[in-house]
C-alpha cells in the first residue's frame, strides 16, 4: 500500500504517516515492534520511575488492613446473578471472603472536598483511595480493614439469631455486623421499654462477638431485638480501579540495550461498606463479621 501524499497548506506542509504497519512473521500477532533506526535514542530523554521510592511511600506512611479477598458464592442464580437469601456460605450477600492478610495500604481522600456541603447540602459516600504494593492484587469487592482506626456504627440486631454462617456461632453468642471493638450502650427492647444492659449480662470476645453470661441469657430471651452502638475499624470495599495496573518498561538496572518490565503499586477506589451496602441488615453482610 502505497503511503498517501503529503498535504500542502499555503503556510506548511503536513506529513501523512504511512498506512502501511510491519507485521509479525504470519501477520497474525498483530504490528511488529520497531526495531534499530526506526527507534528514537533513548539515551537522553529516559526518565525511569523509581518504585523503591513508591515502596518507601507505602512504608513510611502506609496503615496496617487487613486485605480479604472477595470470591463471588455459588448461590448467585444464572439467570438474574441474584444470591440466594437463605445461602449458609455467603448469608445471602452473593460474596464471601478469603485469605485474611496483614498488609500496609496507603489511604487518602477520606471526601476530601466537605466544603460543597455547606452550601449544596449535598452527602457523599465515604470514598478513599488504596494503593498497595504491586504483589498485592486487589479485586473487585475485595474488604479493606483497617486495623489502628475506629469509628462508631449503630445497628439492630436479634438475640439469638442462627441464619446462615451465623449458625456456626458458640452458645450463646451473637455478632454484629463487624467485629466489636468498644460497646458504648446496649439496650434489649422488652415490653415496649428498653432495658440498658452493662458488662455483668455479656462480655466481648476477642473475635469481636457478644457472648451472654449466665444474667444476660436470663434476662433477655432468644428473638429480643437489641439496639448497640459500639465502635470497630472501618472497612471498605473496593468499586474501581482508577490505577488497575501500573506497568512500565525501565532501562535502570539492565544491560546496555535491554529493557525490563516492572510493576508499581497498584490503585483502587473503596467506599464505606455500610454505606455501600446501606440497607442491607447486618445478617446479610458476612464478609466482616466475626463469624467463622
Amino acid at each position: 500500500m502505497r503511503p498517501p501524499a503529503p498535504a500542502t497548506l499555503p503556510s506548511r506542509s503536513v506529513e501523512i504517516p504511512s498506512a502501511e504497519v510491519p507485521r509479525l512473521p504470519g501477520g497474525v500477532d498483530g504490528p511488529a515492534v520497531p526495531t534499530g533506526a526506526e527507534l528514537p535514542t533513548k539515551s537522553k530523554t529516559r526518565a525511569d520511575f523509581r518504585e523503591s521510592e513508591f515502596r518507601r511511600v507505602i512504608a513510611q506512611h502506609g496503615k496496617y488492613v487487613t486485605w480479604r479477598k472477595a470470591l463471588m458464592c455459588a448461590c448467585l442464580t444464572e439467570t438474574t446473578t441474584q444470591a440466594a437469601i437463605n445461602c449458609t456460605i455467603c448469608d445471602g450477600s452473593g460474596f464471601h471472603y478469603v485469605d485474611p492478610m496483614l498488609v500496609q495500604a496507603h489511604m487518602v481522600q477520606f471526601d476530601k472536598s466537605t466544603r460543597i456541603f455547606e452550601k449544596f447540602s449535598m452527602w457523599l459516600d465515604g470514598k478513599c483511595s488504596i494503593t498497595m504494593l504491586p504483589e498485592h492484587r486487589i479485586g473487585f469487592r475485595d474488604s479493606i480493614e483497617m486495623r489502628d482506626s475506629i469509628i462508631a456504627f449503630n445497628e439492630i440486631l436479634v438475640k439469638g439469631n442462627r441464619r446462615g454462617i451465623r449458625s456456626a456461632l458458640p452458645a450463646r453468642t451473637d455478632t454484629a455486623r463487624y467485629r466489636i471493638v468498644n460497646v458504648t450502650r446496649i439496650a434489649a427492647y422488652l415490653n415496649g421499654a428498653p432495658l440498658f444492659l452493662d458488662d455483668a449480662y455479656y462480655r466481648i470476645t476477642d473475635n469481636g462477638w457478644i457472648e451472654w453470661t449466665a444474667a444476660g441469657a436470663a434476662a433477655v430471651p432468644d428473638g429480643t431485638r437489641i439496639s448497640i452502638r459500639y465502635e470497630f475499624h472501618p472497612v471498605w470495599i473496593i468499586q474501581s480501579f482508577p490505577h488497575g495496573l501500573r506497568d512500565d518498561t525501565s532501562g535502570r538496572k539492565s544491560p546496555k540495550g535491554v529493557d525490563r518490565i516492572i510493576a508499581h503499586p497498584i490503585q483502587g477506589a473503596a467506599f464505606l461498606d455500610f454505606l455501600l451496602d446501606a440497607n442491607l441488615p447486618a445478617e446479610t453482610v458476612a464478609p466482616v463479621t466475626g463469624a467463622p
